[in-house]
């Protein structure tokens, strides 16, 4: 009896809904050709023939739709939220309010409704567009289970594995990124933005035949805006293909791609300075500083090496690696270069500063200023270098000359802060806020311990 009950109660409710649905039929009709016009009909036919329905959250819902394509977007809001304090426990309502929401751009509010809705009712779809909604907050590892779950529950469609695909990619797995794309393309051979993201992951993993392929084939199938490498690039040698991929990678601060690049380079007979160069720069920022070094010095013993460049980032490499009398060593060798230059004296300048040699450190930030009497960043490191003093006024003096200069200097207004803190200026939390604002790193420890 109480099967028969239970199957009676199924037809009772797919009854109920088909009348709902052919009874707005024409409203729907309206709504669905997302025309601002017939968007304003499906409003007017709501408020004055079905006005006896605005107790119902089928109707909220159809007004929130519609008020949506007539750009009344508080009123989109608030409709969808009438529905769901009329049906609660409408899993499909708590979607639309998802769905809108990432529409305006109101990320968290949409991830709050995409989670409402999975809380209620576990269904792919939720899962995949709060996937959609954490990957544009760039939650990475939440957006990752998010579209593993969407597969699990049985909901895959080409834009979810694209859109996997892509995210795989973005955090360097490009090949878990591969066999996602190609499930996309599997599930549809026609669809233009897989082949141009397969385009750019078959390039990140050097394959440049592919890479040229589908971005060819992107554009054929009327993408706008493929990732597609120049025929120069696709007709080229190995080693211009390599050339172009490496620089692409730095540029794109993909270093470890780039080393990659570079050591095929070198190894196909590419021994030029420049490339020595540039994967020590590569091995540098992943802190690999044993093979930076490595290739700094190699590029100098090349032909044609850029010396000042080299010195340069030699003497950064020995700063990172607190060996600061070699950092100095290079900072003096490219001075001797060029003399005029005054960039080397603040490098020279900072290293003496950390060896506690203030009389130096001082004299060649003073020299800096003497060559660029506006280089706003040997005021700022004089002014942290008078802090360590205990002057504090000419602190507060240099450090206030640095922001005039550059008033989006965050290091000379953190700079600033302590100096007016040991003055006894009461508005220094002001100067680290603006620290913050600027991009210091060190500003927030600073905010943390005096601003709270």
């Amino acid at each position: 009896m109480k099967k028969n009950l239970f199957i009676i109660l199924i037809l009772f409710s797919i009854t109920v809904q088909a009348q709902t649905d052919n009874k707005y039929k024409e409203i729907d009709s309206l709504i669905e050709s997302n025309s601002m016009i017939n968007s304003m009909s499906a409003i007017t036919k709501l408020k004055e023939d079905f006005a006896k329905d605005s107790i119902s959250s089928n109707y909220w819902l159809r007004y929130s739709k519609a008020s949506y394509i007539f750009f009344r977007y508080e009123d989109a809001s608030s409709s969808i939220d009438k529905a769901i304090k009329l049906s609660t426990n409408d899993s499909e309502l708590y979607f639309e309010k998802g769905l809108l929401n990432n529409k305006l751009h109101k990320l968290e509010i949409a991830l709050q409704a995409f989670g409402k809705a999975i809380e209620i009712k576990k269904m792919g779809k939720y899962f995949y567009w709060k996937g959609i909604v954490n990957q544009q907050l760039r939650k990475i590892e939440s957006a990752e289970n998010d579209y593993q779950a969407a597969i699990e529950n049985k909901f895959e469609t080409p834009e979810l594995f694209n859109n996997f695909g892509i995210l795989l990619a973005e955090s360097g797995r490009n090949q878990k990124a591969l066999v996602m794309i190609n499930k996309a393309i599997a599930l549809d051979n026609k669809y233009p933005e897989a082949y141009s993201a397969r385009a750019k992951i078959n390039f990140s993993l050097l394959d440049f035949d592919m890479a040229c392929k589908d971005g060819k084939y992107a554009v054929k199938l009327g993408h706008r805006n493929p990732f597609l490498l120049p025929d120069s690039i696709c007709n080229g040698t190995l080693n211009q293909k390599l050339q172009f991929a490496s620089e692409v990678f730095i540029v794109n601060k993909l270093y470890k791609q780039a080393i990659v690049a570079y050591t095929m380079l070198i190894n196909n007979k590419a021994t030029k300075s420049d490339n020595f160069l540039n994967r020590g720069y590569c091995y540098f920022q992943t802190k690999d500083y044993v093979n930076a070094e490595k290739d700094y010095l190699k590029a100098l013993s090349l032909s044609k090496a850029s010396a000042d460049q080299i010195y340069d980032n030699l003497s950064l490499l020995y700063f990172d690696m607190k060996n600061f009398e070699k950092s100095i060593e290079y900072s003096t060798k490219r001075i001797d270069l060029n003399p005029n230059n005054h960039v080397p004296y603040i490098d020279r300048g900072l290293s003496y500063r950390k060896l506690k040699n203030y009389a130096n450190a001082e004299k060649d930030f003073n020299k800096s200023l003497e060559l660029k009497p506006d280089f706003f960043r040997a005021f700022g490191y004089r002014a942290f270098l008078f802090l360590e003093l205990g002057q504090y006024q000419k602190s507060l003096e240099d450090a206030s000359k640095s922001i005039k200069i550059n008033p989006q200097y965050g290091y000379g207004y953190m700079v600033l802060a302590q100096a007016k803190q040991q003055i006894g200026i009461s508005d220094f939390c002001e100067d680290f806020y603006s620290a913050k604002k600027h991009g210091e790193p060190d500003a927030e420890k600073g905010i943390k311990e005096y601003c709270k």
